[in-house]
């Protein structure tokens, strides 16, 4: 039986525009388990970014509580959170965010500053960058980089602090199909290493990486798939099952 690693209960969120109210979230009950590659779909304005955001704890729920690895991030004031996320967790946008005077490898060194000895930092930056083919690139900076080479940056300064659940927000949505199979590639590969991933995207070519499908609609999950473990020489089935499953719920 796998460990839950988050878990939500009677999850809500709500915006005030003007004199009306946006029910977002509403009353959402989830689980996600450690060691799976949980990918959230669903309709546009359905909810899915901002459930990623509460259940990360980037944003805060309006009612309903929410724990990652045992914890109650609700009740935590600003700074345990600054911290808990420092240790815990990491994103990866779709904007990669690095910092452009910056090369790759100070990119990934200066978050794990602090996490470790800054000899350690720089070894496992090293290590990481030739696992994910930049070792010849530690040198350079974003603007001299392809895009999916400052994915695979982004990626990079995600693990650098041993973080226990990468989260993604539309990771692969500004890249083209050949660089975005490159990071989805490289996720896959984190994840059957025992990495714990949750995503949100609108690309059935992510989707079809995930071991568990959820997918949104009004605030809702309105069903879920379980995939199980990927393999290259089963996607053109695996994308078809994750079609179908996306059709039947108005995808």
């Amino acid at each position: 039986m796998k460990n839950t690693i988050i878990e939500t209960k009677q999850l809500c969120k709500s915006y005030i525009l003007g004199k009306t109210g946006m029910h977002v979230l509403k009353n959402i009950n989830l689980e996600i388990y450690e060691g799976d590659f949980t990918v959230i779909m669903g309709s546009s304005g359905g909810g899915k970014s901002t459930l990623l955001y509460s259940i990360s704890s980037m944003d805060r729920p309006t009612s309903g509580s929410v724990k990652i690895l045992g914890r109650d991030v609700t009740t935590m004031s600003e700074k345990e959170l600054s911290k808990f996320r420092k240790s815990e967790i990491s994103f990866v946008f779709q904007s990669m965010n690095l910092l452009h005077d910056l090369t790759a490898l100070e990119n990934i060194t200066y978050i794990g500053y602090g996490t470790d000895t800054k000899e350690n930092i720089n070894k496992k930056a090293l290590t990481l960058l030739e696992q994910f083919g930049l070792s010849e690139e530690k040198d350079k900076y974003p603007s001299e980089l392809s895009g999916g080479q400052q994915q695979r940056v982004a990626i990079c300064r995600a693990l650098i602090g041993g973080s226990k659940i990468i989260y993604g927000d539309e990771p692969t949505g500004a890249l083209n199909s050949t660089t975005g199979r490159q990071v989805l590639d490289c996720l896959t590969s984190l994840n059957e290493q025992g990495q714990s991933i949750v995503m949100v995207t609108h690309d059935l070519k992510a989707a079809v990486r995930a071991t568990r499908l959820l997918y949104m609609a009004d605030g809702h999950i309105m069903a879920e798939r379980t995939l199980g473990p990927y393999r290259a020489e089963e996607e053109g089935e695996r994308k078809a099952v994750v079609y179908d499953f996306l059709k039947e719920l108005g995808w």
